[in-house]
């Protein structure tokens, strides 16, 4: 098999250990773009690598697999020429602080298992996944073969640092503190089980809450989770439990959700004692439930998906005002004769309760690169290419609901690489539903959401410590009948301007960023970059009773990135921005983030203001892992 050795301070070590069991070795290809010993056409990588693996008659010419040796490393390699010398006492603290992931983890994440067919797609697919777990930072996956034809396959992996704090933080509009933090474990004694704990104001209210979940339900590939909050309103339980799609080759996926949730949902007013607005809830209580499965035809990098789920919602709203605090007991109120009277949010909002059967259908087109320093600070990620489109569509059951309707939920995605220096995709999706029910002559569809979102990345080479990123993302509702307002500010758009700016249903964001890696001081240790960027953006009022048409604006900010160990995915970010010639803000009002991964970029997925309002239905593409 072709491949490259990403980690050459391991291989000596697992070719050692094939030497030592006896095994002659020969290896498949000892660099990249070296022709790899041919194979059976059952056995290339365009082939059906399900049915290879698992029918040993297409297994001809012995091309088997004899042997599976796993290197589970550290998070360092103390000894290693990539590592500085002068810090082996750090890398050594290091890993005596952190528990290696156990063997059996890393064998069960792999697709295929002694005795099966070579495929080399299995090994892609498993090398893949390993690298998308959140507690491994890196992974190799590659083939020796022996002199009696048969395949022993060396897993080398190299161990994320686990235990993490993660702050987010934020400073604006004059004020200060911390707005959330987070102590999680995602592999947990080496188990790759994951706990963790939290404090989030989210939404302008205090939320406190615990996680805990698995890879590996009672050691098999079922994923499991549950998660558990405390609002000011209420609490919040969400589980789920699934069996998704692991890699290209898998034939069926299952999942199960169920989610309680009681909240208040933050929205912004205009000031009653002058310009500005400010911030007021709304309580909402929604349940919801959905179990489904999805299956998959055709060969890699054409696979058809068809499926069948149930999912029900039900949403309330306690109380029909605003209120000024996040207990919802004191209502925002206005004068009238008389006396004062709460001030309702918006008309015409809809108590949701539906049972729904729904048809999932998908086209995934899709194959993966390894690519540098995109949203790492120098850390290789795969990138998903190609073209990927799925539509959900679920007709309420009238003896379980009191919604009559169709909901219709589509997305699509396309991404390329036209030339090795530039990466750019596309990603769009929408919803909405037709009401049935509504009055002759009234405007059968509501609730319709969408969003779109274009990005592209440009380095001059694959060496060079200079990443540009441009992107741009609309986000807006249409005849919303569920509480709906998206804001300019630096949570969900501009960096320069505070949480609350310029509150209306649709807005247009823009974004061009420099990030550059610089090597410096201790590049052994961690990774450690800067940023510089421009965002521009727009608001458009729509159908929101508080909203406002914006003008065009502009913030400009600087960053730093850092990264741990060294060639970690995982960036941490601090960025500083301020508002540029924009009516009523100046560049003396400065807005500080923190935070964990990029603002901008190809993996943001579903912005949060839109989701808080509309949770997608389930749709074929909530099956796949890694996605």
């Amino acid at each position: 098999m072709s491949r490259s050795r990403r980690f050459p301070f391991l291989r000596p070590r697992a070719l050692a250990v094939l030497a030592a069991l006896g095994a002659a070795v020969v290896p498949a290809a000892a660099q990249e773009g070296e022709r790899a010993p041919d194979l059976p056409p059952a056995l290339s990588a365009d082939a059906d690598s399900s049915l290879a693996a698992s029918d040993p008659l297409l297994c001809r010419s012995g091309a088997t697999i004899s042997e599976i040796f796993v290197d589970n490393g550290s998070v360092f390699d103390v000894g290693s020429e990539d590592l500085d010398a002068r810090f082996n006492w750090a890398y050594r603290t290091a890993n005596r602080m952190h528990v290696r992931t156990r063997e059996g983890v890393i064998r069960r994440e792999l697709l295929f298992r002694e005795g099966d067919c070579y495929t080399p797609a299995l090994l892609e697919d498993s090398e893949r996944i390993l690298r998308s777990l959140t507690f491994i930072a890196d992974a190799d996956v590659f083939a020796v073969r022996q002199p009696d034809g048969t395949y022993h396959v060396v897993v080398e992996t190299r161990d994320e640092w686990s235990v993490r704090l993660e702050p987010q933080w934020d400073r604006d509009d004059g004020g200060m503190g911390i707005t959330g933090v987070e102590l999680r474990e995602d592999n947990l004694l080496g188990s790759g089980q994951h706990v963790s704990a939290y404090f989030k104001e989210y939404q302008g209210e205090r939320v406190y809450g615990a996680n805990v979940g698995t890879r590996q339900l009672f050691h098999t590939q079922w994923d499991a989770d549950l998660g558990v909050a405390r609002t000011p309103v209420g609490i919040s339980v969400v589980q789920r439990l699934a069996y998704p799609f692991r890699g290209e080759s898998g034939r069926w996926a299952f999942r199960e959700q169920i989610e309680h949730t009681e909240r208040n949902f933050e929205i912004f007013v205009p000031r009653e004692d002058g310009p500005g607005v400010q911030r007021r809830f709304f309580p909402e209580s929604r349940r919801s439930a959905d179990v489904g499965a999805v299956m998959r035809l055709g060969r890699r990098g054409n696979l058809t998906l068809f499926g069948l789920a149930v999912a029900g919602e039900w949403t309330e709203y306690p109380r029909d005002y605003l209120s000024t605090d996040g207990g919802g007991d004191q209502p925002m109120t206005r004068q009238v004769s008389g006396g004062d009277e709460p001030v309702p949010v918006v008309t015409g909002l809809d108590t949701v309760s539906s049972v729904r059967i729904v048809f999932l259908a998908g086209q995934r087109n899709v194959y993966f690169q390894r690519r540098r320093a995109l949203d790492a600070v120098r850390g290789s990620e795969d990138v998903r290419l190609g073209v990927e489109a799925e539509v959900a569509v679920g007709r309420s059951v009238a003896a379980f609901s009191d919604d009559d309707d169709l909901m219709v939920d589509v997305g699509f995605s396309l991404a390329g690489a036209p030339v090795r220096t530039l990466v750019a995709g596309v990603r769009a999706t929408a919803s909405g539903r037709r009401d049935f029910g509504a009055d002759p002559g009234a405007f059968e569809w509501r609730s319709v959401f969408g969003q779109a979102d274009a990005w592209a990345y440009w380095r001059p080479s694959d060496a060079s410590r200079h990443t540009v990123v441009a992107s741009a993302s609309m986000v807006g509702g249409w005849r919303t009948t569920v509480p709906f307002q998206l804001t300019l500010g630096n949570r969900a758009g501009l960096r320069g301007f505070p949480s609350h700016a310029y509150p209306g249903e649709r807005r247009l964001v823009g974004t061009l960023e420099h990030r550059m890696y610089l090597g410096w001081p201790y590049p052994r240790l961690f990774d450690l970059g800067t940023a510089a960027f421009v965002d521009v953006g727009k608001m458009w009022a729509g159908g929101d009773t508080f909203g406002v048409n914006s003008p065009w604006a502009t913030s400009a900010g600087l960053g730093l990135r850092l990264a741990f160990p060294p060639g970690s995915r995982r960036t941490y970010r601090l960025d500083i921005a301020v508002p540029v010639n924009t009516r009523g803000y100046s560049a003396r009002d400065v807005v500080f983030t923190l935070g964990v991964g990029q603002a901008v970029g190809r993996s943001q997925g579903d912005d949060p203001q839109l989701r808080r309002s509309n949770r997608r239905a389930v749709a074929a593409s909530l099956f796949n892992f890694p996605n």
